[in-house]
């Protein structure tokens, strides 16, 4: 006799707590429903609160099975480093939940600035406070409603590839949308975009304006460039973390500040006597995760003015300065050290891993660590 199973399911939409849950958005519910179901059978649901279907054993089976991979799957993606804070418990909670983080920039060992690429079901997160100045820009997907409240009315606008939305740290957002949203998530910590401009803007004046759905070639560029980072997996460290940081700061403070705030470019080069200071404190911790705002503190200096007057000092970036200085050290430990594995030589020249040593060696050597170490016997 062949056995039929009934299946109740009752979903309520992520991010509303069960204080707050009513039914005032069908559409989103039917759109959130919809999509959980997706995720393990093609099968129809209903509109009602209560989704009810019939499956065959084989299909129960199926489910299961699926329901434990997609759980497997979803245990091995990295938890979401960005969080809010909802405004009625003061609880911290992640911008994205689990599973639904593709790729994050703790990887790469960045600092001061937090990168992901998010995969949002159909959602509608509660009031929250925004930590960390956030950026986040639609990625791809079709285009899609993205509403949030505002003195208790919902608004609405459409989003598509390419737009962003801008909000400082403490803003509060009330967000929903009832399709998957693919967006790349950017945090900047507020301590760091404030030292970095500290003898040029008083830290209370740095605010963002607000928006929303808006698009600017210059920040899809710079989200293009982050989400090829994040995808190639290339280990930057802190430094170079730091610079993207620096740079990205500085195009949304002169473009989006709230208030007109043009930034003087420094001049002039760093004095012999500072010059001679920092390069000797990068050779003596070449071996350390150096940061752009630990060589700008032993010069006193603001970390925008200390990146600007180097470069024009040694026409290096900090970033290119340290990872040359690497490869030449890994370059004269390959010709001493025949008998050692490249593995030994990435880690005593500061490298994080092979991997990484092997990319920045080639593309500043021009062959690989293998090719120059038979080339050099």
């Amino acid at each position: 006799m062949r056995f039929v199973w009934f299946l109740h399911l009752r979903i309520l939409p992520y991010g509303i707590p069960r204080r707050n849950w009513n039914c005032r958005s069908t559409r989103y519910f039917k759109a959130r429903s919809n999509w959980i179901i997706g995720q393990f059978l093609p099968l129809k649901t209903s509109p009602a609160l209560n989704i009810e279907y019939i499956a065959d054993i084989e299909l129960i089976k199926l489910f299961k099975i699926k329901i434990l991979f997609n759980f497997f799957v979803s245990s091995l993606m990295p938890e979401s480093q960005i969080h809010l804070i909802d405004t009625a418990t003061t609880q911290s909670f992640p911008a994205a939940p689990q599973g639904t983080v593709l790729s994050s920039s703790v990887a790469l060992g960045w600092q001061r600035i937090t990168v992901e690429l998010h995969s949002l079901p159909p959602s509608e997160y509660p009031e929250h406070y925004v930590q960390g100045h956030r950026l986040a820009i639609m990625r791809r997907g079709k285009p899609i409603i993205y509403e949030w409240k505002d003195n208790g009315k919902w608004q609405s606008t459409h989003t598509h590839q390419g737009t962003f939305f801008l909000q400082s740290h403490g803003d509060i957002n009330y967000p929903r949308w009832f399709e998957t949203f693919e967006i790349i998530a950017i945090s900047l910590e507020p301590s760091f975009v404030a030292r970095c401009f500290q003898d040029t803007i008083n830290s209370d004046l740095l605010h963002f304006q607000e928006c929303r759905a808006k698009y600017d070639l210059h920040l899809a560029k710079f989200a293009a460039y982050f989400e090829a980072e994040l995808l190639n997996n290339n280990y930057g460290g802190t430094l170079y973390g730091e610079s993207l940081a620096l740079a990205f700061s500085l195009y949304l403070l002169e473009r989006y500040s709230d208030r007109f705030l043009p930034l003087p470019r420094p001049k002039g080069k760093l004095s012999s006597l500072q010059l001679k200071e920092v390069i000797e404190y990068i050779h003596a911790h070449l071996g350390s995760e150096l940061s752009l705002t630990e060589l700008a503190t032993q010069l006193n200096l603001s970390t925008f003015h200390f990146a600007r007057l180097f470069k024009k000092s040694l026409g290096l970036s900090p970033h290119k300065y340290v990872l040359q200085n690497r490869i030449e050290r890994a370059k004269r430990l390959i010709k001493v050290s025949s008998q050692v594995s490249l593995s030994d030589i990435a880690l005593q020249a500061s490298f994080y891993d092979q991997t990484h040593f092997g990319k920045a060696f080639k593309k500043y050597v021009g062959v690989s660590p293998k090719a120059f170490s038979k080339l050099s016997a």
